[in-house]
C-alpha cells in the first residue's frame, strides 16, 4: 500500500484498448507526461482465453504487440520516453499490479459516455481501477477528451470535498500540486437544497484542507455552494475553466465519499477537464465517532490558526453561493 500520494515520483501509466476514450486517455498521458518529464508506461491487457484456443492466442499476441508498439513509437516521436506493455489476466487488476511494481505516479484512463447509463466503461476497468488503487487516478471524460490540449499544463485546480469526512489524502494532494505548479486552487463544497446553515465544523475542516504552509503561497479560494452536487461541480468546473477536478474516494464499496446515486458518472462525462481520483485509505481516521474533527486534526488547526494570524495574506476566503448567484469568475 502506498502511503502519501506524490506526483513528483515514478512514471505515467496510462491503460489503453484502441476505443476512442483510451485514445484520448493516451493523448492526455503523452501531454501530462511531456509538462511533468516523466516517463510514460503504454499498457493494455489481453483477457484470458481458455487453454484450447492457444493457437489463437499467440496470434492475437503478436498482433497486439505490434500495435502497441506502434502506439507507443508515435508518441516518442513528440519527444518523450515511452515504453509499450502487453499483459494477460483482468485489465483492472494488472494495471494496479503493473503500477505497484514501476510505483507509478498516476494511472491515467478514459471513460465513455452513455446518457442514461451512470456507469464508467472500459468494461467497468475504470471504475474498478479508481476504487481499489492506492494511487492517483485521472480519468478523461468524453467532454474532458475534446479539450486535452487547453488542460495541460495545469494552472488551476478544483477541489471537491467533503466536509463531513474531514481532510482527505485527495486534499492534501491538491495542496502539494498546487505548490509544486505555481497553480490557482478552489476548494469547494456543494451542500444539498436546504441544507444552507453551516457548522463550525464545515468552516474548520475547510480551512484545514491544505497544509499550513500552502496556505501561505497558495492562497485557496473556498466557497460553498447549494444545489444538485453534480450539476453545480459541472457548472463550477466550466464557469471557472479549471484545469484538473480532484475528488476523493473511500477505502469501502461506496464511490465518492460525497458523491452518491450516479453523480460521479455524471461529472466525469460532463465536465470539461479531467478528474483527479484518490481513494482515502484513511477514510474515517479523521473524524471521531460524534462526527466531529479528532484531536490530531483539531491540533493541527490550532497551528493554522496560528500562521494565519501572522499572514493576513493568507486569510481564509469563505462564502456560501447560492444556486442563483453570478457564476465564477
Amino acid at each position: 500500500m502506498r502511503i502519501g500520494a506524490d506526483l513528483t515520483q515514478g512514471p505515467i501509466l496510462v491503460g489503453i484498448d484502441f476505443s476512442p476514450a483510451s485514445q484520448a486517455a493516451m493523448e492526455y498521458a503523452s501531454g501530462l507526461a511531456h509538462a511533468e518529464s516523466k516517463p510514460l508506461y503504454v499498457v493494455y491487457v489481453m483477457p484470458i482465453i481458455p487453454e484450447d484456443s492457444a493457437p489463437l492466442l499467440d496470434v492475437q499476441e503478436a498482433e497486439l504487440k505490434l500495435r502497441v508498439e506502434k502506439a507507443a513509437q508515435a508518441l516518442r516521436d513528440s519527444g518523450i520516453t515511452v515504453k509499450g506493455m502487453l499483459a494477460v489476466g483482468n485489465a483492472a487488476q494488472k494495471l494496479i499490479q503493473i503500477a505497484d511494481k514501476l510505483d507509478a505516479a498516476c494511472i491515467v484512463v478514459g471513460t465513455e459516455g452513455v446518457q442514461g447509463f451512470d456507469r464508467l466503461l472500459l468494461g467497468s476497468v475504470a471504475e474498478t481501477v479508481i476504487r481499489k488503487s492506492d494511487r492517483p487516478v485521472i480519468v478523461v471524460g468524453p467532454q474532458a477528451a475534446k479539450e486535452t490540449a487547453e488542460t495541460l499544463p495545469w494552472k488551476h485546480l478544483m477541489l471537491a470535498c467533503d466536509t463531513a469526512h474531514g481532510v482527505t489524502e485527495a486534499a492534501r494532494l491538491a495542496g502539494n500540486i498546487a505548490v509544486s505548479h505555481h497553480a490557482r486552487l478552489t476548494i469547494f463544497h456543494v451542500k444539498e437544497e436546504g441544507l444552507q446553515r453551516l457548522t463550525e465544523d464545515e468552516f474548520t475542516t475547510m480551512e484545514k484542507m491544505m497544509r499550513p504552509d500552502a496556505w501561505l503561497t497558495v492562497k485557496p479560494q473556498c466557497l460553498i455552494r447549494t444545489g444538485e452536487p453534480a450539476q453545480e461541480i459541472i457548472r463550477m468546473v466550466q464557469d471557472s475553466h479549471a484545469d484538473l477536478l480532484v475528488m476523493s474516494v473511500q477505502s469501502s464499496g461506496e464511490m465518492l465519499t460525497h458523491l452518491r446515486g450516479g453523480i460521479i458518472a455524471k461529472v466525469l462525462r460532463m465536465a470539461r477537464c479531467p478528474a483527479l481520483i484518490l481513494r482515502d485509505v484513511a477514510a474515517g481516521h479523521h473524524i471521531g465517532r460524534n462526527g466531529h474533527l479528532t484531536d490530531a486534526i483539531t491540533a493541527e488547526l490550532r497551528e493554522v490558526k496560528a500562521l494565519l494570524q501572522f499572514h493576513s495574506g493568507a486569510a481564509l476566503c469563505v462564502r456560501l453561493e447560492l444556486p442563483d448567484a453570478p457564476p465564477l469568475l
